[in-house]
């Protein structure tokens, strides 16, 4: 889990929806995106110390609807090799945040499974809307959270840094940052494009949020 972050060289985050096909898969590709044709341009060094995965809480279905592919398209993302996958414990223990699209969605983790760090858990609004305080409160630009002249740093440093955020979103007072009066992200499944396009562009915007402040060291 997070016990020993100082020794770890591999920062893993994992999307969660309900069936995996739709939501989290839509994360997943839009984070891949991002990875390859920003981030990892400003930060080199970080290049394979990032996975992202996606998984469901209760997978039935093996194809990805055609509106997924469709919206992923019409918001210029590459699709990416996907087979839906079901969560369990071990993604869970090996997931450093996991970002889900719903707030059922994080409290069915916390019902379902144990032994494992709570606080890594967090709705994707939920999480932007925490780094958009820390924006707003400067906390964002200060030393080790904020950014640092990334080429100047080594990349075990860089990781170090991502990692001493996470530390931060994880020890917030939640409850007290969250204004948003809906954390959930829509479930598109069975509905027309307009949903799933409404739905992705959501998605990525909350997405590039979270990654600006992670990995725009």
């Amino acid at each position: 889990m997070f016990d020993k972050i100082e020794n770890r060289k591999l920062v893993n985050i994992n999307f969660v929806c309900s069936g995996n096909t739709c939501r989290s898969y839509i994360a997943e590709a839009v984070s891949a995106h991002l990875l390859r044709t920003l981030y990892f341009k400003k930060n080199p060094l970080v290049k394979d110390s990032i996975n992202i995965s996606s998984t469901g809480v209760s997978v039935t279905l093996s194809e990805i609807p055609l509106n997924s592919y469709r919206v992923l398209d019409t918001i210029e993302v590459p699709d990416i090799k996907f087979a839906p996958t079901q969560l369990d414990e071990s993604i869970i223990i090996s997931s450093d945040i996991i970002i889900t699209m719903t707030v059922s969605h994080k409290n069915c983790i916390i019902r379902d499974y144990g032994n494992f760090d709570e606080k890594k858990i967090f709705s994707l609004i939920e999480l932007s809307n925490i780094i958009l305080y820390f924006q707003s409160e400067k906390i964002y630009n200060r030393t080790p959270y904020g950014r640092a002249r990334s080429n100047k740093l080594s990349k075990s440093k860089i990781v170090s840094i991502i990692f001493s955020k996470i530390s931060k979103l994880k020890e917030i007072n939640r409850e007290e940052l969250i204004t948003a009066r809906n954390l959930d992200i829509e479930d598109p499944f069975g509905k027309p494009f307009s949903t799933y396009l409404r739905v992705a562009r959501k998605i990525k915007e909350n997405i590039s949020i979270i990654f600006d402040y992670l990995f725009g060291v």
